[in-house]
């Protein structure tokens, strides 16, 4: 008998870090062009970052159309970028509830992210991979959780022989859960990590 699966994501899930985070600090050299930089990239060209995610860019060519349209550096800019990319803070505690649970499940992390995330945040954070069974990136990959009509879950269920009536998600994204419900498994949009937590407590029940 096949065991039940979980999809856990890994932004605002995981790890409620934004990129650039070091931009913050207001004696950062780019701290007062971070707004610019977010509405530039997730506001006026989204679809840049939906590129980014299922691989026809990498983070160079992201931060050089990045400094060119804004008038950044660049080598600083990606710099920070990748500096911070690693030294991403993952929650232990969400990480010591999810460990003994793979006695019992079958564990994915389920990532829609860049190039970045297997180049820069993994190498510092090689523990994921001996919590989870397999870690899943929408750049590797080339499609998004919510591509084709949840194509990549249906894949997964597929190659564990399991029923999606015995697959569950945590996702930050509303529509990403909306996606997995129509597939049939269980979704639970959370949003901090203290909600992480409790549907954790779910699957101790």
């Amino acid at each position: 008998m096949s065991k039940r699966l979980i999809f856990v994501d890994y932004n605002g899930v995981l790890s409620y870090d934004p990129f650039w985070k070091s931009l913050l600090d207001e004696k950062h050299e780019l701290n007062s062009y971070l707004q610019d930089i977010e509405h530039y990239l997730f506001k006026e060209n989204f679809h840049i970052v939906i590129d980014w995610m299922v691989g026809k860019y990498n983070s160079e060519e992201i931060h050089k159309i990045i400094s060119d349209d804004l008038n950044l550096d660049y080598h600083l800019l990606l710099e920070t970028f990748v500096r911070d990319c690693e030294q991403m803070v993952i929650s232990d505690l969400i990480l010591e509830k999810l460990k003994p649970l793979k006695k019992d499940f079958t564990l994915i992390l389920a990532t829609g992210n860049m190039d970045s995330f297997d180049r820069f945040t993994l190498p510092n954070h090689r523990y994921l991979f001996e919590i989870f069974d397999e870690i899943h990136n929408s750049y590797n990959l080339g499609l998004l959780k919510t591509s084709n009509n949840g194509e990549y879950f249906t894949r997964v269920s597929r190659k564990y022989n399991i029923d999606p009536n015995d697959t569950y998600l945590i996702d930050d994204s509303g529509s990403t859960c909306k996606t997995f419900s129509s597939f049939g498994g269980k979704a639970f949009k959370t949003k901090t990590e203290t909600e992480v937590l409790d549907v954790l407590t779910f699957f101790y029940e």
